[in-house]
């Protein structure tokens, strides 16, 4: 029995130490979740990004398995759960609505259909923090002022973005006042004008002119002339957005454009105080060679922008607030990103090592235990051989004779002891490399 045993545990113990590296102890894929939202203190109602991804080795892919439960707990207050059933490649917007305005930390956790953990942590978010990220583009250029007329030019909704025609804005002052029925002449390099023709200031000393920038570093020229001879020139870069979308608002949505073939656009609304609301837009081809998508605004919103970009966290160099309210004057974009609130994937990453150690430390153990057993077995088999032996010689021999020709050796039994120690730590590297 020990025979077929000492033959079976080094057999037995390699195909453990198999099915530990590739089937228990294999690098499984990592399922978690990244929470993006907006200010948190302060608010009734949180709007939140959800993006649930699948991460396997330095490859990220989007994942869904079905509704996933957001539960969050305010400080005093009971828990909100909501359950999300709707995602576009992975991503979803949803809201969370408190019994009263949020004041400290909330906790929060994210759950997917099988009920394991996404996303779990505390976060705490203030409007100062929040728009601190924010970047601002637009506002008047304003010309010099040593021939008599001032001008100034503005992009009347804060920006351009190419292959996207807009208004911009002119403005002609003399000594602080306005100037009206002054004659203007407006030209530009890398960008397409409409509406220059016979273009004079009105009672406000203000024109527009619509602008197509075609290049990433337009130029343009005014020049202004008042009957009395006076006159005066602004020629200046104009700023464009390179990569960015165009949004505005149209009678059925949000019109969302891009000059270059996209799919996709993902988007936040956004008052100066937190965020309002967000999704991601499915785009189509617009005819033009570009991409275009119309999204439903939320009713009853406050004074907003709408922030859209081609990332999912809205941080790319690219990505443009546009102001949905217009005023009397040129608006500003309001380029405020979603924050990470909390990323689940570290954890679910502290997970898989835990397992995956827990797997070596099970293997490692059981290889210890072989080894042992091994030992035993070997020593009781030799013992076991050498009284076979002694028995047999002194049935014909007398002792002193048997035992010189049948002596207890010691090297050839640490010999083998060794050989079986260098097979086990051979299995126990193996682990060791392959776990790493």
């Amino acid at each position: 029995m020990s025979r077929a045993w000492s033959l079976a545990l080094p057999l037995l113990t390699a195909l453990v130490v198999s099915y530990a590296l590739f089937v228990a102890g294999a690098p499984r894929k990592l399922h978690g979740a990244r929470v993006y939202g907006g200010p948190s203190e302060g608010v009734a109602t949180l709007s939140l990004r959800a993006e649930s991804v699948e991460r396997e080795g330095e490859r990220e892919t989007a994942f869904w398995n079905g509704p996933i439960t957001a539960r969050a707990r305010a400080p005093g207050g009971a828990d909100v759960v909501v359950t999300v059933s709707r995602a576009q490649r992975g991503v979803a917007d949803f809201e969370m609505r408190f019994e009263h305005p949020v004041h400290g930390p909330i906790e929060f956790e994210l759950r997917d259909a099988a009920d394991a953990p996404l996303a779990n942590g505390r976060f705490e978010l203030d409007v100062t923090r929040w728009a601190a990220r924010a970047r601002r583009r637009g506002g008047w250029i304003r010309g010099r002022a040593d021939r008599g007329l001032v001008l100034s030019v503005a992009a009347e909704r804060g920006a351009f973005v190419i292959g996207s025609s807009a208004a911009l804005a002119i403005r002609v002052e003399h000594d602080g006042q306005p100037v009206v029925g002054a004659l203007l002449t407006v030209s530009a390099e890398g960008a397409r004008l409409t509406g220059t023709e016979q273009l004079r200031t009105n009672d406000q000393g203000r024109a527009r002119v619509f602008f197509e920038a075609n290049d990433l570093n337009p130029t343009v020229r005014v020049e202004a002339r008042r009957e009395d001879g006076q006159s005066g020139l602004i020629e200046t870069p104009i700023a464009v957005v390179a990569g960015g979308f165009s949004a505005s608002r149209v009678a059925d949505g949000l019109r969302i454009e891009s000059a270059v073939p996209r799919s996709e656009a993902f988007f936040s609304l956004v008052s100066n105080r937190q965020r309002l609301a967000g999704g991601v837009a499915a785009l189509g081809p617009n005819g033009r060679g570009g991409s275009l998508g119309i999204v439903q605004l939320p009713s009853g919103q406050p004074p907003a922008w709408l922030v859209v970009s081609s990332e999912v966290d809205l941080r790319s160099a690219a990505a443009v607030g546009w102001p949905l309210d217009s005023g009397s004057e040129p608006a500003q974009t309001f380029d405020v990103p979603d924050v990470l609130l909390l990323d689940g994937l570290p954890a679910a990453f502290a997970r898989e090592q835990a397992r995956r150690s827990r797997v070596r430390w099970l293997t490692a153990t059981f290889i210890g235990l072989a080894f042992a057993l091994s030992v035993v077995l070997l020593v009781l088999r030799v013992r076991a051989a050498d009284r076979e032996i002694a028995e047999h010689l002194r049935q014909g021999l007398d002792a002193e004779l048997a035992a010189r020709i049948a002596p207890r050796r010691v090297l050839p039994l640490l010999v083998a002891l060794l050989a079986i120690l260098l097979g086990f730590a051979a299995l126990g590297l193996v682990l060791l490399a392959r776990s790493g």
